[in-house]
């Protein structure tokens, strides 16, 4: 999810939602030279739904999980998503969530909680190894081994999970500029990773490398899109990577207040084209309709709380419609899903105050929203129609 800053994950400081001196130049998604989308032969990618079937994930808190089970009973929930980090080399001081609960001011997390409520549910999980705000170099330190006590704990307690799946999202958005990760390193954190899994013998574990796609380099190359060796400069190597992965918030720019170099679709059709050409699954790891509210059926930009009336037909057809539609049009590799289902303004980190610009005080991490699909009926049973669709949506995590 987008933990930021406390948890890092998906996308806001204050300048990453402002213009902040973002070029007006606008790069058409066609750029993104694409390969064949005949049927893709993944090579020695764990955890692939048979069939050509999507995995369908519901995140991104303890709190929000719970929710969604009790409202939404007809989902079977076959997969759920989490947060923790590796920062120390202490186990005692890193691992939050995973042993006990943890908050962030943005839901508790709970693994112990979360599993026994869905026993049969795969789980993926967002490690954070973040280095902004004048923490120390993550990093580094993980590919250093200076963190191998925490990530030996680490392994050998998702190990202990088997046969329940474990997709590990390794520094998740790791090319998302809040996150300050530098390729070299990151790349080699990951690849560190990797092999303490290998070497324990964890075959419950597949890996995860997320982009996050995100349309503004602000200035700095390593984190634009737009590089013609964007992917490449990020990629730990085909060997330690399962599953390719990006964020999925929106598909154009009609929710936001600024033009930026990019655009949301021109990162993704860039990504897929990188998940064909190295026969790799990809992960939609993080979705929702950012700006919008389900509840009190408004619509805003995502940089300022702006609301304005929308009815739940619009707010399906104009973002969850056209998402199905992008994951059904690239169905050939798309092949496991992460959704948001969370009032984010209920949660501390997430509030925004109308009329309040992003990063001020009263909406410190952008405008989200109410991404619940319970909270209107029209939206939920759209939202049922679409997953309980059994030739498109696999209705259980238990399959080899």
């Amino acid at each position: 999810m987008p933990y930021r800053n406390a948890l890092i994950t998906a996308s806001f400081v204050t300048c990453m939602l402002t213009a902040c001196n973002s070029s007006q130049e606008r790069v058409n998604s066609d750029e993104a030279t694409l390969v064949g989308e005949d049927s893709t032969s993944f090579i020695s990618t764990r955890f692939v739904p048979p069939q050509n079937k999507q995995l369908l994930f519901i995140g991104q808190d303890s709190d929000t999980i719970r929710d969604y089970i009790a409202a939404v009973p007809e989902d079977n929930i076959e997969a759920v998503t989490l947060y923790s980090q590796l920062k120390h080399s202490d186990p005692n001081q890193t691992l939050k969530g995973i042993h006990e609960s943890a908050s962030w001011n943005s839901g508790e997390v709970s693994f112990p909680k979360t599993l026994a409520a869905s026993p049969q549910a795969a789980i993926a999980i967002g490690l954070a190894l973040d280095t902004c705000n004048g923490q120390a170099n993550h990093t580094e330190n993980v590919a250093q081994g200076n963190y191998d006590a925490s990530l030996a704990q680490l392994v050998t307690t998702l190990k202990s999970w088997a046969p329940r799946k474990v997709f590990l999202r390794i520094g998740y958005e790791f090319d998302g500029p809040w996150n300050c990760y530098q390729p070299d390193s990151y790349k080699a954190a990951f690849r560190h990773i990797k092999q303490a899994i290998d070497n324990n013998g964890a075959t419950n574990i597949a890996t995860v490398w997320q982009s996050a796609t995100w349309p503004d380099g602000y200035g700095n190359k390593d984190y634009d899109v737009r590089e013609k060796d964007h992917f490449e400069k990020w990629y730990p190597g085909d060997d330690v990577v399962d599953w390719v992965s990006m964020s999925v918030f929106y598909r154009d720019l009609s929710n936001w207040n600024y033009v930026p170099p990019s655009t949301p679709d021109f990162g993704q059709q860039k990504m897929l084209a990188f998940a064909r050409a190295h026969n790799k699954p990809l992960m939609i790891s993080e979705a929702a309709p950012q700006g919008y509210r389900t509840e009190a059926l408004t619509q805003s930009v995502i940089q300022e709380n702006k609301p304005s009336p929308v009815s739940a037909e619009q707010i399906w057809l104009q973002w969850y419609q056209p998402f199905f539609d992008f994951i059904e049009q690239n169905k050939d590799v798309i092949r496991a899903v992460a959704y948001i289902n969370t009032q984010w303004e209920a949660q501390g980190m997430w509030i925004c105050e109308p009329n309040i610009a992003a990063g001020q005080q009263g909406c410190n991490n952008g405008n989200w929203g109410d991404s619940r699909v319970q909270a209107n009926e029209y939206i939920k049973s759209k939202w049922l129609e679409q997953i309980n669709d059994e030739s498109t949506w696999i209705q259980t995590s238990q399959y080899e």
